[in-house]
């Protein structure tokens, strides 16, 4: 379909020529005399793009401007002026237009800002029908967030949520972390399986690997059978660990070798197991601290921290809770 263009000028010379150079170049172009012929025309129809004379008679170009923006925001508009009223050009652009020609038209430099002004209007399309696309697809409606960090929040989970970006949530605890976690993974190509959770802070080392990685029996005082890790469970899905920065130094290295080899071995067993899971983690704690202190392995840190959601805390979002 061809871009539709509306030329407004009160001197019908000038609207004919520009009508006629436009048009060899592919366009359809409409025609109107006044501020307020515009004004009802773009009320009546849709147009791409809006070419209008700042000075005419009763509704100046400004005016019009002004009232068609209000109406189509989205509508590029390039306002054409004399060299004696430059200033009402910038007004003009304070207002909203585009940009500006000035009079006599040079045709070449009308050709090429009706060329960008038209690209433009194509990318704003283009935007706004993926952000429609965006809030259809992603459904974080579970979480409460009103303000704009919660948003830009949103905006980074709905990116990162269709990848196989391994994610690192940081924020106080009731923050929100697991609810995060959960809309990340229903909004993946994994949600079809079981989203997997362990709290690393519930369970001692022995019994905390165990839960993770499995055993063999009589692995330790206890196992009297044989048990499937979580990790093995969230094949082909999704785990999340929270409360990451409570695992014990072995228990980390072995969480990074399955972040870097995608294996392990369960406890008290020489086979190895190959898994393809996608890890989520979680903490209240400043991980980078925890490094200088020697609690938290920096290999590892940089293993979960390809994706970085740090969470506000409650305290900062008055308007979520209001």
């Amino acid at each position: 379909m061809k871009p539709k263009i509306l030329v407004v000028d009160d001197e019908a010379s000038h609207r004919k020529m520009i009508e006629a150079v436009l048009s060899d170049e592919g366009y359809e172009i409409k025609q109107a005399d006044d501020g307020q012929t515009a004004i009802d025309a773009v009320e009546k129809g849709f147009f791409d793009l809006i070419l209008m004379d700042i000075r005419m008679a009763e509704v100046s170009g400004l005016e019009a401007l002004k009232q068609i923006k209000e109406i189509s925001p989205g509508i590029p508009i390039i306002i054409m002026t004399a060299y004696a009223s430059v200033d009402s050009a910038v007004d003009a652009l304070k207002s909203g237009a585009y940009d500006y020609l000035t009079k006599p038209l040079d045709i070449d430099e009308l050709k090429i800002l009706v060329g960008k002004a038209l690209r433009f209007h194509q990318l704003e399309k283009e935007n706004i029908y993926l952000k429609e696309r965006l809030n259809d697809r992603f459904d974080f409606s579970n979480i409460i967030g009103r303000g704009p960090a919660m948003k830009s929040l949103f905006d980074t989970m709905a990116l990162v949520a269709p990848s196989e970006a391994t994610v690192l949530i940081f924020g106080e605890s009731g923050t929100g972390k697991e609810l995060i976690a959960d809309a990340i993974h229903q909004n993946s190509p994994r949600q079809e399986r079981p989203f997997i959770k362990v709290n690393c802070a519930a369970l001692p080392e022995t019994l905390l690997e165990s839960e993770l990685f499995g055993h063999e029996k009589g692995s330790f005082t206890g196992a009297v059978a044989r048990k499937q890790g979580r990790f093995q469970l969230a094949h082909k899905s999704s785990i999340f660990l929270d409360e990451v920065a409570e695992m014990a130094p072995t228990t980390q290295a072995k969480i990074l070798r399955v972040l870097q080899e995608r294996e392990f071995e369960p406890l008290g067993s020489t086979q190895t197991i190959k898994v393809d899971t996608r890890v989520i983690a979680a903490t209240n704690k400043n991980l980078e601290e925890e490094i200088k202190a020697g609690r938290f392995r920096e290999d590892l840190y940089y293993r979960l921290n390809v994706v970085n959601l740090e969470v506000p805390p409650v305290r900062e979002r008055r308007e979520d809770i209001s």
